[in-house]
Order: structure tokens, then C-alpha cells, then sequence
């Protein structure tokens, strides 16, 4: 009869621990940064091994219609356009749709602001420029996300929908695209600010 108490005993102990132990541990959770057009971006977004922190948040409008919201990753963040063209870091783009675009409608977009914010390209750039306009193949639903993540030394990776679709290479690719954002003539004046976290 004691050695069944003791073992009871024992039991409330352990059970007693377990309990403390659960409501003192900090549960891991993912830290969001907050909420644009009830699209809610992460503070950080992992680029190879470096966690780039969150600058801000945009949302792109074409007349009443909300396109997209957006969200700029910076290593070491700036709210400084040229800074986050030039910067040679690990830094991304995330682009979260509201509205359906065709892969043809994506296509002469990106081109249009490419060509229009670096209008003095090499060959090479081009063929790199084809290459990446040429991964927009459908078109884009509800809640899909694209994902630009530069690396120094490989390059702008693309994402969409959760599937990588390749890689371009050279730093002057990732100023050209960039750009697209933060240029002279970017997709949305109002975007860009608050990307910038100027807002």
C-alpha cells in the first residue's frame, strides 16, 4: 500500500513538472509584421542562411482594383531607393496577389518597366531578361505568391506559387529588376513608399 502512495506520489510530481513546464515555455510562432489589405507578411524572410528583415509594405492599385500587396527584405535595411537597387546583399521581394492576371498581361508589364527604368542594356542582360520573363507561364490566382531572393554572387532566385522556377545570374539583372520598384519609373509611386516604409 505505501509502495503504490509513492509511486502516486511520484506520478503527481512528474505530472506537476510537466504542467510547469508547458505553461512556462514560450511557444515558437512565427512573428508577423502586420496587416495591408488583409494580407499579413512575415517580419523576416529567410535568404540562404540570413534572416532579411521586413522594410515595408505596399499595395499596388490600378484604378479601385487592388493588383497586389508587397513586401521588401533587406540584410541591412534602408529606406533610401538607389540603397536598395545598389545594395549588394541578401535582400527579396514578396508579392502576394488579390486579382488574376494572364502570363501575358505579367510578361509586358515586367518587360515594359525593365526596359523602361534600364534602357541601356547589354546583350547578355537581355538574353538573362528573356530568360525570367519567360517563367511567367500562367496565370496568377487569388493568395499566390511570388518570391525574389537575391544571393551576392548567384543571383535573383524566382518563386511562384511555392516552386522555384530558376535562377538569373549577375548583379545587373538584380538592379533591373529592382528597379521595377524603386527606379525613376517605378509600377506605383504609392507602392514604392511604402515598400520603403515611408507610409
Amino acid at each position: 500500500m505505501d509502495k503504490c502512495r509513492t509511486l502516486l506520489n511520484w506520478q503527481i510530481v512528474v505530472v506537476a513538472a510537466l504542467c510547469t513546464l508547458l505553461l512556462t515555455t514560450p511557444v515558437p510562432t512565427l512573428a508577423q509584421a502586420g496587416e495591408l489589405a488583409g494580407v499579413t507578411l512575415a517580419n523576416s524572410l529567410k535568404i540562404n542562411d540570413v534572416d532579411a528583415s521586413l522594410v515595408g509594405m505596399g499595395l499596388r492599385k490600378v484604378i479601385v482594383i487592388k493588383v497586389y500587396v508587397s513586401g521588401l527584405y533587406m540584410e541591412s535595411p534602408t529606406n533610401v531607393p538607389a540603397e536598395v537597387i545598389e545594395a549588394d546583399m541578401p535582400k527579396g521581394m514578396v508579392v502576394h496577389f488579390l486579382y488574376k492576371l494572364s502570363a501575358k498581361k505579367l510578361k509586358k508589364e515586367y518587360r515594359h518597366k525593365i526596359e523602361e527604368n534600364t534602357p541601356e542594356r547589354s546583350d547578355d542582360l537581355n538574353r538573362r531578361i528573356d530568360k525570367f520573363i519567360d517563367m511567367f507561364t500562367d496565370p496568377t490566382q487569388k493568395g499566390d505568391e511570388f518570391i525574389y531572393t537575391y544571393i551576392p554572387g548567384d543571383g535573383v532566385t524566382i518563386s511562384i506559387g511555392g516552386k522555384t522556377k530558376g535562377t538569373i545570374s549577375g548583379d545587373d539583372f538584380m538592379k533591373a529588376l529592382f528597379r521595377v520598384w524603386f527606379g525613376e519609373k517605378p509600377f506605383d509611386k504609392k507602392l514604392k513608399k511604402g515598400l520603403l516604409g515611408l507610409n
